[in-house]
């Protein structure tokens, strides 16, 4: 009979658990379908077969397949001024991104790219496919917007709105004109004007001046007959119309034609001159009845050259028969029509 002995330690059997680690699978290595782009280098290079070789003998496998998922594309271009040729290497995603771009330059026959080529397309598909790239961490959810305040009453003054928006117009003008200065008084005649305001822009006017009637008689016997045209153009930075009252301030420039002849005067004589003048004017007119307005114009000229008109007496000695004035004033009436 066997008997234990007193102490000894019954004999258990222990068996460890088995645990599988997974051991990760290694990475495939990229391959690639080139494209060899000739573009308009001449004479033609190719050189596709030779750089699938040189990359294959530097990278220890064949790195290029035809239903590879990436693309290397080769595009070539010479030069203009040196005729060197230059390759411009893309790699291209499989889902058509392009991922990287290099540039390598050779010299002027295709052979000089061959070692360039090699090392960027070898270095392109060297490292393995980038791991894709852990998930974004989720948002955080946005924040109840505070609830909206009351307003507090404000006690600014309110901003004034832009009373410039006064809509634009045009004026046609007929009337009555004379002139302080420009000839002998009393002169009149017909005075016709075009006035048109955009919106925001000066107003704009256009007119023509006719004066006849000037007579100067001449001690003794005789006499000077004086006739005037004058056109001229002026921008007016007021020109407003406002409760049916228009009022524009323009200034401008008028060129003038004036002409004297001489009447019972042996010989008989006649002088034509032409005269240069800035002004500044003024009109302004009510509107009477629809479109119609009824108005007046004051005007200041200053003539650039003043012309003198002379006569020789019995003793035969000049005498000044008319000198133009600078300024000179002029006056008008005259009835519009509003266009719109």
């Amino acid at each position: 009979m066997l008997v234990a002995a007193s102490g000894a330690e019954p004999f258990v059997a222990s068996v460890l658990p088995l645990t599988l680690v997974p051991v990760l699978a290694a990475a495939a290595l990229p391959v690639a379908v080139l494209v060899w782009d000739g573009g308009q280098v001449s004479p033609a290079c190719e050189r596709s077969a030779e750089l699938e070789r040189n990359v294959a003998a530097y990278l220890g496998r064949d790195a290029f397949e035809a239903n590879a998922p990436l693309v290397i594309r080769i595009a070539l271009r010479r030069g203009l001024n040196d005729g060197a040729i230059t390759a411009d290497i893309s790699k291209i995603g499989e889902d058509g991104q392009v991922i990287g771009v290099r540039t390598v330059s050779g010299g002027k026959s295709c052979e000089t790219l061959d070692d360039p080529l090699t090392l960027v397309v070898a270095l392109m598909l060297d490292a393995p496919p980038d791991e894709p790239s852990p998930a974004p961490a989720p948002a955080p959810e946005p924040l109840a917007p505070p609830e909206p305040s009351q307003p507090e009453p404000t006690t600014s003054d309110p901003v004034p709105e832009d009373t410039n928006q006064e809509p634009g117009f045009a004026l046609i003008s007929a009337g009555i004109g004379s002139s302080l200065g420009l000839l002998p008084f009393p002169n009149y005649g017909p005075r016709l004007q075009v006035e048109l305001k955009p919106r925001h822009f000066w107003g704009i006017s256009v007119g023509a001046l006719a004066l006849l009637g000037s007579h100067t008689d001449l001690p003794g016997s005789g006499a000077i007959d004086f006739r005037l045209l004058q056109v001229g153009a002026a921008l007016c930075p007021l020109d407003t119309i406002h409760d049916r009252n228009w009022l524009a301030v323009c200034g401008g420039l008028e060129i003038a034609w004036l002409e004297a002849e001489g009447s019972d005067l042996s010989p008989h004589r006649r002088k034509s001159d032409w005269a240069l003048s800035p002004s500044l004017q003024v009109r302004a007119a009510r509107q009477l009845l629809g479109p119609m307005l009824l108005g007046g114009t004051l005007g200041v000229s200053f003539p650039i050259s003043r012309n003198r008109y002379v006569y020789s007496d019995v003793a035969g000695d000049s005498q000044l028969a008319f000198e133009v004035a600078s300024p000179a004033l002029v006056l008008g009436v005259f009835a519009a029509f509003r266009l719109h």
